[in-house]
């Protein structure tokens, strides 16, 4: 059956594909709380090793090696053993009955490892037991995991994990073209309930450009199972993805030579499918639609059906993506197809049901501009409080009608009520989307100092976030220009930093292009140092 972009709903048989699928999550023990924070902190750590490996081709026992974990009060966690083929590690809670542990083997062959556990033992025997890291308890499940894993050999030292953020120092090289794909760590360390520290960008583009494609399967993969394992680190996924939603001609060909040399890679097909559907946008324009050519709409429509073209392709390769879900969604709002985009969402929810991203996908999709309404909106909101709990980012879902309203408003030139609105969006949490608008409504306003708190704020959520970068770039070249000495001249060297990264990420946007052009004539000296 041939799809187009004419209508989603076509794609009625990856329902049928989807709905064969389960999610395998590690059954947890709900006896005591200790016992499920332990279980929490071994998932996040495997994660972590996911990610490790990705650029490593061996797992760490280092602390200071591996991606921040945010542990649990109370709760010890120490990794026994790592290297290439694998890890063991062991929990414990100083107001806990019981050490858990989890395993991760790897014979080389794959991109994650395969994870057992955890399983948790309660101890019998004195509490000095809690302190024998090196061995395991011979007893019931943990003397058949001790067997397995060869665990009759001398203790290995033990390595507490505690929360820390990943550096760029390493024993064992990485694989040819690779650097850190990690930005550095900031302050907060978390923002909102998810760690600020995210992926960069430009690093993974420059692994396509370096036609680094089993690093680039290594580390997407990694990030996509640590974000079934742990919603908190979904940006992060997302981010690496976005590193190819630009219309870049230049791309296509590593792109496809990507797909091309490895067809079994779902990676190589939605990074690709961000490319194409950029690129269908970019051809498009932005003048609105019935005074588009007819043949813009034509290339526009050719790119979304080789977007989702791939898509279907990548999900056939591996079901569990919630990239690929995340895009379905997009591409339904494009068409204004609230159903698809609904069933797009509850497959995506089966894969990681505490997912923030894929539910505000959905959200924007119910915009009435989409063919949605408020009353849709605000059902939404009620039928996802029950998640709010474990995520409390879901809580931002019930501001997005004040911020679209306050969108309307000031389109409008109502700003009184412009701003208002936005202030309301705010009381249901601190979300990037939110203080974005109002800091671009501080901005036209000339209220610099508000619009830079709100921009510092944006950007710690969403450190590449070109069009923040580029507004606050012109807010700090303002304020450079009424300032005066060294005060003046720091605002102007962001102004410079800010929209030179904003111009990289995003080379295609006339706007930062011509700032940047602006930037360069009116404050040449502040431009950043070239790199050596």
């Amino acid at each position: 059956m041939q799809r187009t972009t004419a209508s989603l709903t076509n794609i009625a048989p990856w329902f049928a594909l989807a709905a064969t699928l389960s999610f395998s999550a590690c059954r947890r023990d709900t006896s005591t709380i200790q016992g499920n924070e332990m279980r929490t902190a071994l998932g996040d750590l495997a994660s972590a090793e996911d990610v490790y490996y990705a650029t490593n081709l061996r797992y760490s026992a280092d602390q200071s090696l591996i991606v921040g974990l945010t542990l649990p009060d109370g709760v010890k966690l120490s990794v026994e053993r790592a290297d290439e083929h694998g890890w063991r590690a062991s929990a414990s809670h100083e107001h806990g009955d019981e050490t858990c542990f989890e395993t991760g083997r790897n014979d080389g062959t794959a991109a994650l490892a395969v994870v057992e556990g955890p399983t948790c033992n309660p101890l019998h025997v004195s509490a000095t037991l809690r302190d024998v890291r090196g061995r395991a308890i011979t007893s019931g499940a943990a003397a058949t995991e001790n067997a397995e894993t060869n665990d009759d050999q001398p203790a290995q030292p033990q390595t507490p994990v505690t929360p820390v953020v990943a550096s760029n120092a390493s024993t064992t090289p990485m694989p040819a073209g690779t650097s850190s794909v990690l930005l550095p760590a900031v302050n907060p360390a978390e923002d909102f309930g998810y760690p600020t520290q995210t992926v960069n960008r430009l690093a993974i583009r420059q692994l396509l450009l370096n036609k680094s494609y089993d690093v680039l399967d290594r580390v997407l993969a990694a990030y996509s199972d640590s974000v079934l394992r742990d919603f908190r680190v979904e940006y992060r996924l997302f981010d690496a993805y976005a590193a190819f939603d630009i219309a870049v001609p230049s791309l296509e060909p590593p792109l496809t030579e990507w797909v091309k040399q490895r067809p079994k890679s779902p990676a190589a097909r939605l990074a690709r499918a961000m490319f194409f559907r950029a690129s269908a946008w970019n051809a498009r324009g932005g003048a609105l639609y019935r005074e588009t050519p007819r043949d813009q709409i034509q290339r526009m429509n050719k790119f979304f059906t080789l977007s989702l073209a791939d898509i279907d392709a990548a999900l056939r390769l591996e079901p569990k993506s919630i990239v690929a879900y995340r895009q379905l969604i997009d591409l339904a709002r494009e068409q204004g197809d609230v159903r698809a985009s609904q069933r797009f969402l509850q497959e995506g929810l089966k894969l990681q049901p505490n997912s923030f991203v894929l539910r505000m996908g959905h959200m924007l999709v119910l915009l009435p501009r989409w063919g949605g309404s408020y009353k849709a909106m605000n059902a939404f909101v009620d039928e996802s409080a029950p998640y709010v709990k474990t995520n409390p980012r879901i809580a931002a879902l019930g501001g997005f009608v004040d911020w679209d309203q306050g969108r309307v408003a000031e389109r409008a030139g109502r700003d009184g009520d412009a701003i208002e609105a936005y202030q309301r969006a705010l009381q249901y949490g601190n979300l990037w989307e939110f203080r974005y608008q109002r800091a671009a409504y501080n901005s036209r306003s000339d209220r610099l100092e508000d619009a830079l708190a709100d921009l510092n704020s944006v950007l710690a959520q969403v450190p590449q976030f070109a069009d923040a970068l580029s507004e606050r770039s012109h807010v700090t070249y303002e304020l450079g220009r009424q300032a005066s000495g060294d005060a003046s001249a720091s605002y102007y060297r962001q102004a410079f930093r800010d929209i030179m990264l904003a111009a990289a990420l995003d080379p295609t946007d006339e706007d930062i292009q011509e700032r940047l052009a602006f930037m360069g004539k009116n404050i040449p000296d502040y431009a950043p140092p070239s790199p050596e």
